[in-house]
């Protein structure tokens, strides 16, 4: 069983302070980084326990380098984000596990779409991007569903804010497990569970979908509009065929943004580690920082 573990950030249990997310904090997104990994090694060791043979870690978060890489297992890869979203022509949930052949998918430590109100951290994809789709906003983990119902592939599991899991309608994700791992009081602030709890009750979750594999997610009505924007100005609307085109149309409208200029530099001051890192850290942070101001006074 091929199965990719697709993990963002904000999502992940004991993260309740948004600057635990973000590099442009050293001290705090040192910690926030830490609980990541464990809660990606919680999950990697319930799949190796139920028989997966072949699991790829997916860094979701930023530029897909947060994730402490050396302290996974012996083969299992960490892909970043940044490979899908810059250098896909047309991405999709296999080809972020590396190619074809993929079984299932965890999605782990996600969180609600940019106008949802009290959800922690709240963005869809980069700050003040929001995706319509036949004019509903989505959050990732709807397009991601989305992508999978193309693919007919099934979450096995889905976890992060309960901002964002309740926006789910029911049977949304598929069979996937839903499991909140915090509760949003605000962009900058979240209640959260503990993490050794929650780890626990991710396994668990993890283990009871290996023993029932659900369904996939069923496809939203097509041919829908899609509609994207940042800061309230229209980047793109196009009419979407079929599920399947969603990713690939979202990545094409990114990929020829001014967004995406400015995330590819960040993509090159942050490599995975060493001095290059932290020397990019440097030079990044006060950009981040002014962003980090104003996604914070926009928050709904």
């Amino acid at each position: 069983m091929n199965v990719l573990v697709a993990a963002d950030m904000e999502g992940i249990a004991g993260i309740e302070d948004y600057r635990e997310c973000l590099p442009s904090h050293p001290s705090a997104y040192a910690r926030g980084r830490r609980l990541m990994t464990d809660e990606v090694l919680a999950v990697v060791g319930a799949l190796r326990e139920g028989g997966a043979e072949r699991i790829t870690v997916g860094d979701w978060h930023m530029v897909g380098t947060n994730i402490e890489r050396e302290r996974m297992p012996a083969g299992v890869e960490v892909r970043p984000i940044a490979d899908l979203a810059l250098n896909q022509a047309d991405p999709s949930m296999a080809r972020a596990a590396g190619g074809d052949g993929l079984d299932a998918v965890v999605l782990i430590g996600h969180h609600a779409s940019t106008p949802t109100r009290r959800g922690f951290c709240s963005h869809t994809f980069v700050w003040e991007m929001e995706v319509m789709l036949d004019g509903e906003s989505l959050s990732e983990t709807q397009v991601f569903a989305q992508g999978l119902a193309g693919e007919g592939i099934p979450a096995l599991v889905a976890s992060g804010d309960s901002r964002m899991l309740e926006t789910f309608c029911d049977g949304e994700i598929g069979g996937a497990r839903l499991v909140a791992t915090k509760e949003g009081i605000g962009r900058d602030r979240a209640r959260a569970e503990d993490p050794a709890g929650a780890r626990e009750k991710l396994a668990a979750a993890v283990t009871a979908a290996l023993a029932d594999r659900p369904q996939p997610p069923p496809p939203r009505p097509y041919p829908a509009e899609l509609r994207v924007t940042v800061a309230g100005v229209e980047l793109a609307r196009m009419t979407v065929a079929e599920p399947s085109e969603l990713l690939g149309a979202i990545a094409g409208v990114f990929r020829s943004s001014q967004v995406s200029r400015e995330y590819r530099q960040l993509a090159k001051l942050l490599p995975p580690k060493g001095f290059r890192r932290r020397v990019g850290t440097v030079v990044a942070t006060p950009v981040m920082l002014a962003k980090e101001r104003r996604w914070l006074a926009a928050a709904p």
